[in-house]
């Protein structure tokens, strides 16, 4: 029986190597955040700090200050919170995908909790140079960035499941990356984070986006595994 249970739910090729691609990239993107938490905690000097933040006010201008403000927007928690319920209403009344709404509230929402439980550890304070705007609570890791990384980089999973053509799916992809990534320099920008606490941010993200999505592909190849083995019992009954 138990060698029959493990033949119903074999894998595709195609998903053993997604799975382990995830497996490895989450790895990586844990080790990066561990080292850098590491290197906080023994008040280590983050050398590339000062570095990408002198390279990133080299852009200073009224313009650029206005177009910054707006993509951090795009990151903030109302702002995620609003699209996060958009994305929800469509996933169940248009797509009737009741798990994949569960799963977005669970990775977006989760994360913000996951955040605020970091930041409350580490205790990190905000640069207190070069402010732009100002912002409440401590540094690391950027939420901006982490929610960013959980809200758009669900979104490109789900394009990336869909029926859209390779040349689109390939060109949101590339739009939902490019809209974290600034998102993470506005913030750098603005003077509220350091580029370690956007790194983290992305890093910690990234590993709570692959493990929502793991456990969602689960739940889609059991229901998928459960809809084939039901349809055969029908065929067994109809031909008997």
């Amino acid at each position: 029986m138990f060698r029959k249970r493990i033949e119903g739910f074999s894998v595709s090729p195609l998903v053993t190597v997604w799975g382990i691609t995830g497996l490895f990239f989450s790895s990586a993107c844990l080790y990066i955040f561990t080292r850098l938490s590491s290197d906080l905690m023994e008040k280590r000097p983050f050398l590339f700090d000062h570095k990408v933040i002198d390279t990133v006010r080299l852009y200073t201008a009224p313009a650029m200050d206005r177009f910054m403000l707006f993509i951090t927007e795009m990151g903030s928690t109302f702002m995620l919170g609003l699209l996060l319920v958009i994305s929800m209403v469509w996933l169940f009344v248009k797509r009737k995908n009741l798990w994949g709404m569960i799963f977005y509230f669970i990775t977006v929402a989760g994360g913000g909790l996951l955040n605020f439980w970091l930041k409350s550890f580490f205790e990190r304070e905000r640069p207190n140079f070069n402010r732009i705007m100002e912002a409440d609570g401590f540094s690391f890791p950027s939420g901006h960035s982490m929610g960013s990384m959980t809200y758009y980089g669900f979104l490109g999973y789900l394009v990336m499941r869909s029926k859209y053509k390779p040349l689109s799916k390939l060109g949101w992809v590339i739009l939902f990356g490019l809209v974290i990534l600034l998102i993470g320099i506005s913030r750098i920008y603005l003077g509220v984070h350091y580029p370690s606490d956007v790194l983290a941010g992305y890093m910690a993200g990234s590993v709570w986006l692959v493990l929502c999505i793991s456990l969602l592909e689960i739940v889609y190849l059991y229901k998928e595994k459960k809809y084939q083995s039901t349809k055969s019992m029908q065929r067994k009954t109809e031909v008997s």
